[in-house]
């Protein structure tokens, strides 16, 4: 027969196919946040306000420094669901909700902060 487990095994291979994909859904709202992080510090350096550059402003610096500190979490807790995926840990699942609610949670707001910045 083609059966994949045991019987009655259904349900929780089925589930466990979730902790990849919500890994992998963290792992890509960290890249977009990383992109709206690099973006913002790049348009900062080149846009000029008062005859500056919009980055020597103590404000800018702040929201950047808090942009960079959410990235770096989420990256953590995304590698950190990944290490636990290939170690087999039993708080696999844990670990992956956690770094996609935390990942994508965060990805928001750097990106907002991202769009504030380039105005």
């Amino acid at each position: 027969s083609a059966l994949i487990g045991k019987p009655g095994d259904g349900f929780r291979i089925a589930m466990s196919v979730l902790d990849v994909f919500r890994s992998t859904v963290g792992a890509a709202a960290l890249g977009f946040a990383r992109r709206a992080l690099d973006e913002s510090v790049s348009r900062a350096a080149e846009r000029e306000l008062f005859g500056a550059p919009m980055a020597d402003l103590q404000m800018v610096q702040g929201h950047i420094a808090d942009m960079a500190l959410d990235v770096d979490a989420a990256a953590l807790l995304v590698y950190r669901a990944a290490w636990t995926k290939d170690m087999g840990a039993p708080r696999v699942t844990r670990e992956a909700a956690m770094a996609k609610l935390f990942a994508t949670d965060r990805a928001q707001e750097v990106i907002d902060a991202a769009v504030q910045l380039h105005g």
